[in-house]
């Protein structure tokens, strides 16, 4: 048995490997919690299933941007550990990082699942504690169909600019509103504004990257591929002809880790 592990900046997650790991709509049985739990609270329920799953796991594939600490914490398995980093090239997907291992192995892993489940042209987009934003380009003159990982960006995430704002201003002590109307796109009160405030700063890079990619791709229309748990609300913010045409694809990271598992 094989199990996939995609320790966050914040959350660890986990799954089973899936029956058809090369499928498009593959399904995977995701189940999450949150770092500090799986560290601190070895009694709690979720600690307990993940370190049941470890015990039973024959392989453990793990992507990890949690740090040392957390990878200290499979010491007892870690004999059945393959710990995934980026590398130049695998799988038919080139890194264009100057210092290719630099690039997080959970984006390089998005990268992977994006190119082998949906072969073509992309800006992928993850919306959690960060924000990244990464290119990825069909190399359609190769003798073999390959990809390549072409650059990409990270900035604070939705919920990070909103505690930048708050923690560091004394009359914007607002609650988290998670989702707040705009009428015509402007803010009426200053919870608005700061949500208008912090919704604008992702979306407008968003929209400029994806721009960039378009004019790098001979003509071919790359796809909008958000993830992580706040693409559904930044979708809703970006421009009508390209909210409709992205599409949020859910576990990216643990669905990169299933396709290497299969195929190495």
């Amino acid at each position: 048995m094989k199990l996939l592990i995609d320790a966050g900046n914040t959350r660890t997650k986990w799954a089973w490997f899936p029956e058809n790991p090369l499928a498009l709509d593959m399904h995977l049985q995701m189940v999450a919690l949150e770092n500090q739990l799986w560290l601190q609270d070895n009694l709690c329920p979720d600690s307990q299933a993940l370190q049941a799953a470890l015990c039973q796991a024959d392989e453990i594939w793990v992507s990890n941007v949690a740090g040392a600490g957390w990878l200290q914490s499979l010491d007892t398995v870690k004999d059945k550990v393959t710990v995934i980093k980026a590398s130049p090239s695998i799988l038919g997907l080139n890194n264009s990082y100057s210092m290719p291992a630099q690039l997080g192995s959970d984006r390089w892993c998005s990268l992977l699942a994006v190119w082998r489940l949906h072969k073509q042209d992309a800006l992928v987009v993850t919306a959690g504690t960060a924000l990244t934003m990464d290119a990825l380009v069909i190399q359609a003159e190769a003798e073999e169909r390959s990809a390549t990982f072409a650059g990409g960006s990270i900035q604070p995430g939705l919920n990070l600019m909103w505690q930048s704002l708050q923690q560091n201003t004394a009359q914007l002590a607002y609650e988290y509103p998670h989702n707040t109307g705009l009428a015509n796109g402007f803010a009426r009160n200053s919870q608005q504004a700061m949500w208008a405030g912090c919704v604008q700063a992702l979306i407008s890079p968003m929209v400029s990257q994806f721009m960039q990619l378009r004019a790098m791709t001979d003509g071919r229309q790359p796809a909008l591929i958000l993830s992580g748990g706040d693409a559904m609300t930044l979708q809703r913010y970006l421009p009508d002809a390209l909210s409709l045409q992205a599409i949020i694809v859910d576990n990216l990271v643990l669905k990169g880790l299933a396709c290497l598992a299969e195929s190495i």
